[in-house]
């Protein structure tokens, strides 16, 4: 079987924040992977690609939690 190459990403349509619509690329790139958003009514900025991941310091949750 061979692999289907990944869709190349899209320009998001919603901040996935405050849910509006008014949203612009911070640069004048193409859009792809490395391609961050500035919502207009909030002011939130993110990466499509990173918005998913977690930074590695949260996997064991809280220091005072640990065991």
């Amino acid at each position: 079987m061979s692999r289907q190459p990944d869709a190349p990403p899209s320009a998001p349509t919603a901040c996935p924040f405050c849910r509006s619509s008014k949203i612009a690329a911070t640069a004048s790139k193409k859009v792809d992977e490395s391609a961050y958003w500035r919502c207009e009514d909030c002011g939130e900025m993110w990466n499509v690609g990173r918005l998913g991941s977690r930074p590695a310091w949260h996997r064991d949750g809280p220091r005072w939690q640990r065991a």
